[in-house]
């Protein structure tokens, strides 16, 4: 009898089980692998080195502040593919190289510092690109631009950027990933 019943509660708390691992629902995910293949050029080189002018301490004294303005493009030619892009856009990676605020991390005169960092913007806009978080329909850090004839031209804005006061003196270095997205 005790052995039937310890048989019984088993399966009653096996029932229960079940119903505790039950499904709130499902995610479907999808998505697309293109074909579209383009020759890219950083401001003319491959890969790119974009230089940043010589900025003063003073010009960064204060978190926030922005100097050296730098205008900087990604040129597509030779774009092809079915169906044909009609827009591309810099999809800037997140990883190692990118503060939590979505701005480049550097290091000044080989020495990795949390007081500067290189911010990246659409060009004309005065808000940063957050790095690697998606906005716009095309899913980019940055804005698209119209691919036509099979060429395009992404152009952006690197700036030097303090996060903190006493931004030190020295050769400056940060880099970051992209990938190009199509549409």
């Amino acid at each position: 009898m005790k052995k039937l019943l310890t048989i019984a509660s088993a399966l009653a708390l096996g029932g229960f089980a079940t119903q505790a691992f039950a499904y709130d629902g499902t995610i479907n995910f999808t998505g697309t692998i293109s074909n579209v293949t383009c020759t890219l050029a950083v401001s003319g080189t491959t890969p790119g080195t974009i230089t940043l002018p010589t900025v003063t301490q003073s010009a960064l004294k204060a978190v926030g502040d922005t100097a050296g303005t730098t205008q900087f493009s990604i040129k597509l030619s030779a774009c092809t593919g079915t169906p044909a892009p009609t827009q591309a856009a810099a999809w800037f990676e997140t990883g190692a190289e990118v503060n939590a605020a979505g701005r480049l991390l550097t290091t000044v005169g080989g020495t990795a510092t949390d007081t500067l960092s290189i911010a990246l913007y659409n060009m004309g806009s005065a808000t940063p690109i957050a790095i690697g978080q998606g906005n716009g329909s095309i899913g980019s850090s940055g804005s698209p631009f119209p691919i036509t004839s099979g060429s395009a031209t992404l152009n952006y804005q690197a700036k030097y950027y303090a996060e903190k006061t006493g931004v030190p003196a020295g050769a400056v270095q940060a880099k970051v990933n992209y990938t190009i997205q199509y549409q």
